[in-house]
């Protein structure tokens, strides 16, 4: 399971297209270190670190909406908020139960498909309206 970039995924904003391909390359990371049977102490670092770089870049987001009075954007903090508890309940599975194949599998795909489903409709949008704001400012 590797998550790859491609065009479809840019949005045009540079900081926020970065944070993207870094999201799904740790995701990616997480599950390859899985795979190569890695230490339970170098997927929890991996996993720690991919959990605070999704909270570190949902904040950037949610200051880019606010510095342009985004009009989507409480719609679009929920949805941050409610991928982070779900990703918190993974977490928590883990620390429970230890890292399963189901739950590995379960994370790096969840973490994935969400990064692209929420690029390609929710950020796409956002950074158009984004884009033509700072254009007519």
């Amino acid at each position: 399971m590797t998550f790859a970039w491609s065009p479809d995924l840019e949005t045009g904003h540079a900081d926020i297209d970065n944070q993207h391909k870094q999201l799904l390359g740790m995701a990616s990371a997480l599950f390859e270190a899985w795979q190569a049977g890695k230490e339970r102490q170098e997927m929890e670092r991996t996993l720690e670190f991919l959990v605070g770089y999704v909270n570190k870049h949902f904040a950037d987001e949610e200051k880019l909406q606010e510095k342009y009075d985004y009009p989507g954007y409480p719609a679009h903090k929920q949805l941050h908020v409610n991928f982070q508890g779900e990703v918190q309940g993974l977490v928590a599975k883990i620390s429970q139960d230890g890292f399963t194949d189901e739950l590995l599998y379960d994370i790096c795909n969840t973490i994935g498909d969400w990064v692209v489903g929420h690029v390609k409709d929710e950020d796409l949008r956002m950074i158009t309206y984004i884009q033509t704001k700072a254009q007519t400012a």
